[in-house]
């Protein structure tokens, strides 16, 4: 029987990050995925910042501006033949050489718009360096993704099915190992990660309970040919059966419709059934003549898991939590989840995890899942199509979003730099919150020493009192020495999924040394243990 440290169930984004970041701790990691192929389906069509801020840590910003660059360009084509002026502001300011942060996506169709947003406001502008890379759609970025793997030597089995899993004593909480049963025979792994999708079949085996609210729409997405686009508006648009979206890229179309869900949801969606649902929502005339690839068919079914822990199986992504895509917000808090996880686990297969270091993976991802759920939800209760609903759509999109402060609370809500956790008694941020932008003395950036997935002290002190504290942890913390005497610019100890869990400003640093070596020992106790 072969056995590995750790198997990951699905070959999504959520399957593959976390596989890189246990594989950049050195952790033995399996990818088992049931498709032979990544699915060129067409799903999220872009990520947020906090994601993108993902990438540019682990040196796979480059890759993910490519792709933007390549995606901008048709989507500029597309759009100045017909686009809205929002949809063209919004693809015009992808084209802004100076650091802006982006200005992307919508809220229940309400779209951001770059005339309404402060790029002056603090928080925005410590944001900017990813700009180039956010517009990256889900295939793009499993490829991505499965190169970076491919490079850090994980084990990637595609046409694998997972049948279910067991403990070596039929006891998943207390048995040391976890049994994979497969239609290519059985593995074993101390631990496993089920990043298996919305129907996880590893969640329903185990009988986890999957918590939330029933749907209230169907939703199609694809990308399609259409003979006859009369009366098709572009950008976001609502009915009195529903919602739709037309662009930015050729031949897409979204349209999402209340009322009961098709008997079979597994069905493969038919040009004929695609083509009612957009005539229905549309209220046009429209005609498809073919989908490229595969359509997509969805719910705002609303749930995640009671716990993202049962005994030696962790869940992930969609298999911990669903909601509609309004806003793309699915892939980028399975990203979040990754992140969070990937260093955690790695800590607890090589032993030096402080006590209970595995526990603060649920504690800190479910109230982010709970945020998003209510999120999406939200945004369904403002596509409804009756009147009332009508007339308070309009006064959020044209009164409250006409206001620039708004717009920027918004956005950066739907950009998820806005999270924070619980990392320190008493502490104020920036501690638990995500580190932005940091651009060193050196000319470097902090990105730079993230990319092997360690700790990061940003040390300012002009004696590097702080990184010498912890030289006893060289292993796990990687070192960015920047002197200065500006006081607004405090040392940082950040986590390796970009959360700041310790700081000292410059008059701390000076006037109570001994108080802020102490609170970064503190710290380091918490979340690296001792070597």
């Amino acid at each position: 029987m072969q056995r590995t440290d750790v198997i990951v169930v699905g070959a999504g984004p959520t399957g593959l990050l976390l596989a890189g970041e246990l594989a950049l701790q050195g952790v033995r990691v399996t990818v088992l995925e049931r498709l032979r192929e990544p699915d060129s389906t067409i799903k999220a069509g872009s990520i947020n910042v906090a994601s993108a801020e993902i990438l540019d840590r682990r040196g796979l910003l480059p890759a993910a501006e490519q792709i933007q660059h390549r995606r901008m360009t048709a989507a500029g084509k597309f759009t100045a033949g017909g686009g809205t002026a929002v949809t063209r502001g919004v693809v015009g300011g992808f084209a802004q050489t100076s650091p802006r942060f982006p200005v992307m996506g919508h809220f229940a169709g309400i779209m951001f718009r770059n005339d309404l947003v402060d790029q002056e406001d603090p928080v925005l502008a410590s944001h900017t360096a990813v700009a180039g890379g956010v517009a990256v759609p889900q295939y793009d970025l499993e490829l991505l993704l499965a190169d970076h793997c491919a490079r850090l030597g994980v084990d990637i089995r595609r046409g694998v099915t997972v049948n279910g899993v067991r403990g070596t004593g039929a006891d998943l909480h207390a048995d040391a190992e976890v049994v994979v049963e497969t239609d290519a025979g059985e593995l074993t792994a101390g631990w496993v990660v089920a990043a298996d999708g919305g129907r996880s079949p590893i969640r329903k085996q185990l009988g986890v309970d999957f918590v939330g609210t029933d749907p209230e729409l169907v939703g199609y997405q694809a990308i399609a040919d259409f003979d006859d686009t009369t009366g098709l508006r572009h950008g976001w648009n609502w009915t009195p059966r529903g919602v739709y979206a037309y662009g930015p890229v050729p031949g897409r179309i979204l349209v999402a419709r209340f009322g009961p869900r098709p008997e079979d949801r597994d069905a493969p969606v038919t040009l004929a059934e695609l083509q009612e649902a957009v005539r229905d929502v549309t209220q046009t005339q429209v005609t498809l003549s073919a989908i490229h690839g595969r359509a997509t068919r969805w719910s705002d079914n609303a749930r995640r898991v009671e716990r993202y822990r049962h005994g030696r199986v962790l869940f992930a992504g969609d298999a911990a939590h669903v909601h509609s895509p309004f806003s793309a917000q699915g892939l980028n808090l399975g990203f979040g989840d990754a992140v969070n996880l990937g260093w955690k686990l790695a800590a607890t297969v090589h032993g030096w995890a402080p006590a209970g270091l595995l526990d603060t993976y649920d504690e800190e991802r479910a109230p982010i899942a709970d945020w998003v759920l209510d999120w999406t939800r939200a945004q369904v209760a403002l596509m409804r199509g009756d009147e009332r609903t009508e007339q308070l759509r309009k006064v959020v999109g044209d009164e409250l979003f006409t206001v620039p402060g708004a717009t920027n609370r918004m956005l950066a809500l739907s950009q998820g730099i806005m999270q924070r956790y619980d990392v320190a008694d008493d502490a104020i941020p920036p501690v638990g919150t995500i580190t932005g932008d940091i651009a060193l003395s050196s000319g470097r950036r902090l990105a730079d020493f993230a990319h092997d997935g360690r700790f990061v002290l940003v040390d300012r002190t002009p004696d590097g009192r702080f990184a010498d504290a912890v030289r006893h942890l060289d292993e796990r913390i990687a070192h960015a020495a920047d002197p200065t005497t500006d006081p607004h610019l405090p040392s940082l100890l950040i986590r390796p999924d970009g959360i700041i869990i310790w700081a000292a400003d410059q008059d701390a640093a000076s006037t109570a040394a001994d108080d802020a070596t102490k609170q970064l020992h503190t710290a380091t106790q918490r979340w690296l243990g001792t070597p």
